[in-house]
């Protein structure tokens, strides 16, 4: 059993693919209505095709309770290029559902990439995915009008030319003539290609509504020499990945940079990060962005394990969790909202919602041009989203 309408989105990864590699890559499953698909009791299915055929089918790892992560290695890929990826949820019920049902999701491929600016996994444009739904739309509704005109032709000439034999009679399922059911059935056919075609508007107004433009500019990743790392060497700006994700560590120095431009505006927005730290010390800042006068955008962890979110002056108000709630090798999640017209920002952590606090836009105005997600102390990066809207409290709580 397979429903339509679902749709699917990347929440980490994909910056780079390379040979050597197991890149991991991560993935929300979103149902008809947008809301998020639980995954609880589910397993995830997965498979990667290029243009001759499949060339990957593997069952992914549940990183959350909405979070799907597979890996694609070296080994795992035949050539470079443009991919097509498939998911099958298969639900506790035993409902299997394919996602995304619009089409697939499509990757490009590059056989080498050592800089994170070039891009080594590319999602086409959703205007490009519409497109190429919008002309599959065309193709399939043409194909049946000539099929079922031609039936049509063929029920008139026997039925003009020879006796009606049983199996036409049967054929008519009820109907005076047969010609009268295949009208009946092309009727519905034209009732379930509208149902489509209201499913594809509803999603292109969902990703309008919430993506990031695509004029936004590629993160950066720099390391001006070369490191070692458990046995193997990389080169200069060459990423580590370790613990299913990105490692930074600023005392190379390394940086993970992100442009704020088209990507974050300070009247509303969503960060959405899972980060494994390696050092807890005072203070510890994450997702730091300077404003162009004084104050800062930032998310700070101190020695004692405490979380904090700020838009302020330094020293200025924060929302914080009690001591404790990170430590060293342990994954948190942390999400940090803000909406100018609420007059509030907000701090998530771990699937709770922490605090609120005061916001407004003129107070500061614009944010910095940078947000360095690593900023100081050693840590690794599994989770990264940014949304052009202020998410609601449903979809950052678990």
């Amino acid at each position: 059993m397979y429903t339509t309408g679902n749709s699917v989105e990347q929440v980490f990864g994909g910056a780079i693919i390379k040979q050597g590699d197991r890149t991991p890559l991560g993935f929300n499953f979103r149902d008809e209505n947008g809301e998020l698909v639980s995954l609880l009791g589910a397993t995830v299915d997965v498979k990667l095709a290029n243009r001759q055929g499949v060339v990957l089918s593997t069952r992914a790892i549940l990183s959350d309770e909405y979070t799907a992560t597979f890996s694609i290695g070296a080994s795992d890929v035949t050539g470079s290029g443009e991919m097509r990826i498939e998911f099958t949820i298969n639900y506790p019920s035993g409902i299997k559902e394919k996602f995304p049902s619009d089409d697939w999701l499509r990757i490009k491929i590059t056989s080498t990439l050592d800089d994170l600016q070039k891009t080594g996994v590319a999602y086409i444009t959703f205007e490009k995915m519409t497109s190429d739904f919008q002309t599959q739309f065309n193709v399939f509704k043409t194909d049946i009008v000539k099929e079922t005109d031609l039936q049509k032709k063929r029920v008139d000439d026997l039925i003009n030319s020879t006796p009606q034999p049983s199996e036409i009679v049967d054929a008519r399922g009820g109907e005076k003539t047969l010609k009268a059911r295949i009208d009946n059935m092309e009727a519905g056919t034209d009732s379930k290609l509208v149902q489509l075609q209201k499913e594809n508007q509803f999603l292109v107004k969902n990703a309008s509504a919430t993506a990031i433009s695509p004029n936004a500019l590629a993160p950066t990743f720099t390391r001006a020499t070369s490191r070692d790392y458990k046995g193997r060497t990389y080169g200069v700006n060459q990423p580590v990945y370790d613990m299913g994700g990105l490692l930074v560590d600023p005392a190379f120095p390394e940086s993970f940079t992100i442009p704020t431009l088209n990507v974050l505006n300070a009247q509303e927005g969503t960060v959405e990060v899972s980060i494994i730290p390696l050092v807890l010390a005072d203070t510890v800042n994450y997702c730091r962005i300077d404003y162009p006068s004084t104050g800062r955008f930032l998310l700070f962890v101190n020695a004692a394990g405490k979380i904090s979110f700020s838009i302020d002056e330094w020293g200025g108000a924060s929302i914080s969790t009690g001591n404790g709630v990170v430590k060293v090798n342990e994954p948190f999640t942390a999400a940090l909202r803000w909406n100018h017209k609420a007059k509030e920002y907000s701090l998530f952590v771990n699937g709770k919602k922490t605090g609120v606090k005061y916001y407004d836009k003129t107070v500061k105005g614009d944010f910095g041009s940078t947000m360095s997600v690593i900023h100081n102390y050693a840590a690794i990066v599994t989770k990264l989203r940014f949304s052009k809207i202020a998410r609601p409290d449903k979809e950052l709580k678990y």
